[in-house]
């Protein structure tokens, strides 16, 4: 280990420079210097709060590997104080005191809401209810549009408003890194304005703010809680917006119907452009299941994602991936398959309540048990009339009484796709024939059927 700090940090810069713009090192890299290095943790000092804050957003991975490096430490710990935080004098012990004062006036840097790196705009899934709201969001990432300046978007809870809010953030910090990205919640920008006028930090308050060049700002009805905290966040609206600074705003509900919400900010809200996010439909719904499936290599049978997108209670996208994941950890956890007669029986608090779907081997049982043979017959290559009728039956029920596909039909009778698909299109055709027996066997069979469900 280096004993000269001063010349530790200047190796270390000499790395940095190669891998980032000398404009970028200047401006954010270069004034910092380390103050201490004890056991695994090297305390690095940064001027001032914003060039701490934007080092911990964009550069503290790479600086932990390069510090490791240069000082052989495993796992290498990274920690930015501010210049003048600490004091000088000493303690009996000889070990540094902190400064209380300074520690309980916190630093303003805790009220920024890191970017959830999940929320990008490729685990998004665009369709109907959102497509407007994912293109507008999509152009600002690509680059400032006035007309698209500030974004409003609402819609009800849990729908992807933040999603797509932090889709652009993140799309940002790859392909415009010089960028300010800003992102925050009304609740905390709300705790952080009162804390500034306590602690008489406003004058700092204003100036992290008005350096964003990207302000995500969700949540943006909490605001409307105190007149002091509308009147700061008007005049930091239209500062960034005369410096056509890109605003992204999210609400759960339109300007005008948020509740004591001034009329200057609410005209403001609406000068650009407002998209809703709406209810995904049943569609919606399964493309969204099979999207998070396969980012996350996991996998449910076809019946149940249909089973989950047509039946879930509630419309929120989050409940919806919250269900989905709980059938792949209980699956997981218990070693089973999951069914959507499993699911039916022990995750039936999340689904609308309907008469149980019976699954494909409780409807051939019914089946079976009318026409007096045995679940194993129907899967033979048997062509007796005995079996083949039966088999009819049981396949046609199926595919009309659950969301099995013709593919999963087939597996369960040893058939292909074709034959499935022509059992089917037999019994449709004795129905529009309006054949006496194949109508009134289906009708008893039907009636079967609803009292197993009971």
């Amino acid at each position: 280990m280096s004993n000269n700090k001063n010349e530790s940090w200047q190796h270390i810069f000499d790395e940095i420079k190669e891998k980032v713009t000398d404009d970028e090192v200047l401006k954010w890299i270069k004034d910092l210097n380390i103050i201490s290095i004890e056991a695994n943790t090297i305390s690095l000092e940064a001027p001032n709060k914003y060039i701490k804050m934007w080092v911990e957003d964009h550069y503290l991975d790479y600086l932990k590997e390069l510090l490791k490096n240069v000082f052989h430490i495993i796992d290498a710990n990274i920690k930015i104080t501010l210049k003048g935080s600490r004091e000088t004098e000493k303690d009996k012990s000889g070990s540094l005191i902190e400064d209380k004062e300074n520690n309980q006036s916190y630093s303003n840097d805790y009220y920024s809401v890191p970017l959830n790196k999940q929320y990008t705009f490729e685990t998004f899934v665009a369709g109907k209810s959102n497509r407007f709201a994912y293109a507008a969001c999509m152009n600002a990432a690509k680059g400032f549009e006035r007309l698209n300046n500030p974004i409003y978007i609402h819609g009800d809870v849990g729908l992807g408003k933040t999603h797509l809010m932090h889709a652009v953030g993140n799309y940002m910090r790859v392909n415009f890194p010089k960028k300010n990205v800003l992102c925050v919640t009304g609740e905390l920008y709300l705790r952080e304005f009162l804390n500034s006028l306590k602690t008489n930090r406003l004058s700092e308050f204003n100036i992290k703010y008005e350096a964003a060049d990207v302000l995500l700002f969700d949540d943006v009805q909490f605001i409307s809680r105190g007149e002091a905290t509308m009147e700061e966040f008007f005049f930091l609206f239209s500062k960034l917006y005369s410096n056509d600074k890109q605003i992204i705003l999210t609400s759960n509900s339109l300007p005008d119907d948020i509740i004591n919400l001034d009329r200057r900010l609410s005209s403001r809200f609406q000068s650009g452009l407002i998209v809703e996010i709406g209810t995904p439909s049943v569609d919606e719904k399964t493309a969204i299941i099979e999207n998070y499936l396969k980012i996350n290599k996991y996998y449910i049978s076809d019946e149940v994602i249909k089973f989950v997108a047509e039946n879930i209670k509630s419309d929120s996208t989050r409940d919806l991936l919250g269900v989905i994941n709980t059938i792949v950890v209980k699956g997981k956890l218990y070693n089973i398959e999951v069914t959507i007669d499993y699911i039916q029986n022990e995750l039936k608090n999340f689904f609308l309540q309907r008469d149980r779907v019976l699954s494909p081997n409780e409807i051939i049982q019914i089946v079976c048990d009318y026409y007096k043979i045995k679940p194993i017959d129907m899967q033979s290559k048997s062509r007796a009339v005995n079996i083949v009728i039966p088999r009819n039956m049981a396949i046609y029920l199926i595919y009309k009484n659950t969301p099995s596909s013709l593919a999963s039909i087939g597996a369960i009778f040893k058939r292909d796709h074709s034959t499935i698909k022509n059992s089917i299109n037999k019994i449709d055709k004795e129905i529009a024939a309006n054949n006496d027996y194949t109508v009134n066997t289906l009708k008893e069979l039907s009636n079967r059927m609803k009292l197993f469900q009971r």
